[in-house]
C-alpha cells in the first residue's frame, strides 16, 4: 500500500520556505489554532497524492514529496513560477508534445520525477518542462523513451510522464507487479479530503460542489456496459465501493431496474453503518443519470448514490433525514471503503458520538491517516509506542510574525517535547489531549 513519506516546501503561499514535514504510516494530526494553515496542509496532501495540482495553476509554489508502496518509491520536485523570466526558453526539447493538449506551454512550470525500484534496477529519472521531456536511466539518457508533456494541471499527470518507465519495468518484474504499483502509486483519483462539514456527503449523494477547493474528491461514477447476452462489465468506475461494482458484475438483472438497490447485508460499510445507528435496515441505490445503445450493448451511467433506511419500528427514512452526525458517519464510512491505505480527514469527530468516534480510529489502524481536530475525543483515542512515533506523529501549525508580515509554520514536533510527551503519557494518569495542553503543545 502506498505511504505518504515526506513534503518538502520551498514557496507555497505564505508557508516558511524550506519547511520539511516527515510522516507517520499511521497517525498523523495536525495540531494549531483556527487559521493556521491545517485545511490548507490536507488540500496540499490530497493534490500530491492524486498527482493534480490543478487548483494551484495561477499560483507560484515549488514542493518536494515522496511516496514508497510495495517495490519502489516517487519522488517528486514541482514548481511553477510565473514571473516573465521563467518563461521556458532553452528547456528540454526531445519528449513529444500532445497536440492540443492545453499543458500550459509558455507558462513557468517543471517537474521532475525520480523512480527507484526496490529490485537490481536503475533509478529512472524524467525532466519535463512545457516544450518537452528527457529521461534518464541512472545518468544516462535514454534517447527513444518519447515521453508526451503533460503539465501538473490535470488529473494524474504522472500517468503520461512515467506510464512507459512503468511498462517497461513491468516487463522485467513481473505484470502482477505492474497492475499493483500502477494502481498504488499512479492510476488513483485521489482520495480527497473528508470535509470538515457535509460536502462529502453532498458528494457521495451526486451533488457536485460548485467550485474546485482542491480537495480532489468526486462524486461516485459507474459506467457499466451490458450486452445482449445479460452479461454485464464495468467501463468506469470512480468513489464506487468494490463491493459495488462486485454485485453488478454477478447479478446483472438488478440493472432492469431504474435505479438498483443493493441490500446492506452485502456491503460491508452500510452494513456498519446500519449497526451504528441502531437500525433494521438500509438499501444503497444506483442513481441512472443516462444510457445509450451502442454497437456493444446497452450502456449505462450512474452517478451517486441514494439511501433509505429502515427503522426498528419499521418506518423507511431516506438518507436527506438522517441527523448532522448521522451523515457525517455514512460519508466517512463510504470515503474509507474507497480509500484503501490512505485517509485524510478534517475534523473527522464532529457531529459523531463518542462510540463512533472510536469506530472510526478502529478502521484506520491499518491505513496512514492525516488528520485535525480541535475536539479532545479524537486525540485521547490515538496510541503512541515511542518518543520517535510521538515526534511523527504531531504535526504543530502556527503562525508568526516575521520582518513585518505574518508567516505560516509547519514543523513536526521537535524531540525534546516529544521525550517529554512520551514520558508523561507512560507515567502520567493523564489523557492525550491533556498533556498537549498542559505543555503548550495544543
Amino acid at each position: 500500500m502506498a505511504r505518504l513519506k515526506r513534503l518538502r516546501i520551498e514557496r507555497f503561499r505564505g508557508v516558511e520556505p524550506g519547511t520539511e514535514l516527515v510522516f507517520n504510516d499511521t497517525f498523523n494530526v495536525l495540531l494549531g489554532q483556527n487559521g493556521t494553515g491545517k485545511t490548507t496542509l490536507l488540500r496540499l496532501i490530497a493534490m500530491a497524492l492524486a498527482s493534480n495540482f490543478e487548483a494551484l495553476e495561477g499560483e507560484n509554489f515549488a514542493l518536494e514529496y515522496e511516496i514508497e508502496s510495495v517495490g519502489l518509491s516517487l519522488a517528486v520536485s514541482v514548481r511553477n513560477d510565473l514571473s516573465e523570466e521563467s518563461m521556458p526558453e532553452a528547456r528540454p526539447t526531445r519528449g513529444r508534445q500532445r497536440e492540443g493538449s492545453g499543458d500550459g506551454a509558455g507558462q513557468g512550470w517543471s517537474y521532475e520525477a525520480r523512480v527507484r525500484f526496490h529490485q537490481h534496477m536503475p533509478e529512472y529519472r524524467v525532466i519535463m518542462t512545457p516544450v518537452g521531456a528527457e529521461c534518464y536511466a541512472g545518468n544516462t539518457l535514454v534517447p527513444d523513451m518519447a515521453i508526451p508533456v503533460s503539465a501538473p494541471f490535470h488529473s494524474s499527470f504522472l500517468l503520461w510522464a512515467l506510464g512507459d518507465i512503468f511498462h517497461e519495468a513491468g516487463e522485467q518484474l513481473g505484470p502482477g507487479w505492474r497492475i499493483a504499483a500502477w494502481h498504488d502509486i499512479l492510476n488513483k483519483d485521489g482520495n480527497g479530503r473528508f470535509d470538515e462539514a457535509l460536502n462529502a456527503f453532498e458528494e457521495m449523494t451526486g451533488k457536485s460542489l460548485e467550485e474546485d477547493t482542491g480537495d480532489c474528491i468526486e462524486f461516485p461514477i459507474l459506467k457499466v456496459l451490458r450486452t445482449s447476452d445479460g452479461n454485464a462489465s464495468i467501463k468506469l468506475s470512480t468513489r464506487v465501493p468494490p463491493e459495488v461494482v462486485h454485485l453488478i458484475e454477478s447479478s446483472p438483472t438488478s440493472l432492469d431496474a431504474k435505479t438498483p438497490n443493493l441490500p446492506h447485508t452485502e456491503l460491508p460499510f452500510l452494513r456498519d453503518v446500519v449497526e451504528l445507528f441502531q437500525f433494521s435496515g438500509a438499501d444503497l441505490s444506483l442513481r441512472l443519470n443516462s444510457k445509450k445503445v451502442t454497437n456493444l450493448g446497452e450502456e449505462l451511467f450512474y452517478a451517486g448514490f441514494a439511501f433509505t433506511f429502515t427503522l426498528e419500528d419499521g418506518s423507511v427514512i431516506t438518507h436527506d433525514a438522517l441527523s448532522y452526525g448521522q451523515k457525517r458517519l455514512l460519508s466517512f464510512f463510504h470515503y474509507l471503503a474507497v480509500s484503501e491505505d490512505i485517509v485524510i480527514a478534517d475534523e473527522l469527530v464532529n457531529g459523531l458520538h463518542y462510540d463512533w468516534i472510536e469506530a472510526c480510529l478502529k478502521r484506520l489502524v491499518a491505513r496512514q491517516s492525516f488528520l485535525t481536530s480541535q475536539n479532545p475525543l479524537l486525540l485521547d483515542f490515538l496510541p503512541f509506542a515511542s518518543a520517535e512515533d510521538v515526534r511523527r506523529c504531531f504535526i504543530l501549525c502556527r503562525r508568526e510574525l516575521h520582518e513585518g508580515r505574518h508567516r505560516t509554520v509547519w514543523a513536526n514536533m521537535d524531540e525534546e517535547n516529544a521525550n517529554a510527551f512520551f514520558r508523561a503519557y507512560r507515567t502520567e494518569a493523564l489523557q492525550v489531549s491533556e498533556i498537549l495542553r498542559t505543555k503548550g503543545l495544543w
